[in-house]
C-alpha cells in the first residue's frame, strides 16, 4: 500500500515533467547531507519519500494519516536566482514546483484515496548554497485505512534465514548462520 502511492506519485511526476529533469525517483528519508550528494550528480530532479504518519483510526481499524513529500532540486553555476527560476538552458525550481504541486494535488491511487497538498517549503540552508542546489519540498497527505491482519498463509514462504550473533566476548568473533528452509512444493 505505502509502496503503490510513492509509485503513484513517482509515476504522475513523470508524466508532467517528461525530460525536462534527469530524474524522478523514490528517496529513503530526509535531506540530509548524504542525499545531498547522491542528488548532485542527478540535478534536476525530484525525490519523493515518505514522510511517516500520525495515528487517526479508531478501536476497529486503523487509519494513518501518511505524509508524502515531492522533493525538487535544481542547479545552476549561474547562481541562486537561475537555480529557482531557470533560464533558457535549464528548468528552476519554481518551473518544476508549477508542474508538479497541482499534478500530485488530488491524485486519486485506486483502492486507497486521494492526496491533498498540505504544504511548500523552501529549504534554503547554507551548505545547500555551497553545492549550489536549491531544495524544495512539496508534502501531500492521504488518509489510508489499513488492511486487516494477515493470516499467516497470506505471507511469502519463509525460505532462507540469515543471522549475525554476538557469542562471548568483545574480543570474540561474530558467528554468522545461513539455514535454507525447503518449502513443500504445491501440484
Amino acid at each position: 500500500m505505502l509502496a503503490k502511492i510513492e509509485d503513484a506519485i513517482i509515476d504522475r511526476c513523470k508524466r508532467v515533467l517528461g525530460d525536462r529533469v534527469k530524474t524522478v525517483e523514490d528517496l529513503p528519508g530526509k535531506w540530509n547531507q548524504k542525499t545531498l550528494r547522491a542528488a548532485l550528480r542527478k540535478v534536476p530532479g525530484v525525490f519523493v519519500a515518505w514522510g511517516g504518519a500520525r495515528g487517526d483510526g479508531d478501536l476497529v481499524q486503523p487509519a494513518t494519516q501518511n505524509r508524502y513529500v515531492v522533493y525538487v532540486v535544481t542547479g545552476h553555476a549561474s547562481g541562486e536566482r537561475e537555480r529557482r527560476r531557470g533560464n533558457t538552458r535549464q528548468v528552476g525550481a519554481y518551473e518544476l514546483l508549477e508542474r508538479v504541486v497541482p499534478a500530485v494535488h488530488a491524485l486519486t491511487v485506486p483502492d486507497v484515496g486521494s492526496l491533498t497538498l498540505e504544504s511548500i517549503d523552501n529549504l534554503y540552508a547554507d551548505h545547500f548554497d555551497k553545492e549550489g542546489v536549491v531544495v524544495y519540498a512539496a508534502a501531500f497527505r492521504l488518509k489510508v485505512l489499513w488492511p486487516g491482519a494477515l493470516s499467516v498463509n497470506d505471507l511469502y514462504p519463509f525460505e532462507l534465514y540469515t543471522g549475525t550473533h554476538h557469542v562471548g566476548g568483545d574480543d570474540d568473533p561474530d558467528t554468522e548462520s545461513r539455514v535454507e528452509l525447503p518449502q513443500p512444493q504445491e501440484d
